[in-house]
């Protein structure tokens, strides 16, 4: 049973962060060309997803006495899957994003805290939509919080590994959007029917 929560949590991450993470790397690779600089760029990204996993968690214990909160939280992932497919409100802010950023000069690694700092604004500003996403798990047990937290925080580095030593690789992924919308809505439904 912890396994299956914690696959669920390593799931939704690993989905709901698929897009963002394809985002990041051009962000990051702009302002920074060293490991060090990867290395606190992420560290931002991972300030950034604790503080998103904490929103959700709080977002989630104040709708759990709402009735049918599985079709809620259900509802809510789907509409995230299509105003994704639509860019209604996750694409163009992400956009606005790179546009502001692609003209940040490169950071010396002597500024690393200032490149935590980067790191940690451009995630939060598009990690922000995928609390919906996180906030459906946490509508279970309370017991379950644990092993969904862990997983979250799982698929979370193994992202930030992608981005500091895989990022060329992985941006050459075709129909990145169309696998991230495909994957919520099978996601959305998996919780309105309680298998998650």
């Amino acid at each position: 049973m912890v396994i299956k929560y914690f696959l669920s949590g390593l799931f939704v991450k690993l989905l709901a962060g698929f897009d963002d993470t394809m985002t990041r790397i051009p962000i990051m690779s702009n302002m920074t060309k060293t490991k060090k600089g990867r290395y606190a760029f992420a560290i931002g990204i991972f300030f950034a997803v604790s503080l998103a996993i904490f929103i959700a968690y709080t977002f989630a214990s104040l709708i759990k006495s709402i009735p049918y909160v599985n079709y809620i939280s259900g509802g809510l992932i789907f509409l995230l899957a299509i105003s994704i497919q639509f860019d209604l409100f996750t694409q163009k802010p992400k956009k606005e994003i790179r546009k502001k950023l692609s003209h940040v000069q490169r950071v010396s690694t002597k500024r690393f805290f200032k490149l935590i700092l980067l790191g940690f604004i451009t995630a939060f500003a598009t990690v922000i939509d995928d609390t919906i996403a996180y906030s459906g798990l946490f509508v279970s047990q309370a017991s379950n919080t644990v092993p969904i937290i862990f997983g979250f925080f799982t698929g979370t580095i193994l992202q930030l590994t992608v981005i500091i030593f895989f990022a060329k690789k992985f941006s050459k992924i075709k129909y990145k959007k169309e696998i991230t919308v495909t994957g919520l809505i099978i996601l959305s439904f998996l919780i309105a029917l309680k298998i998650l």
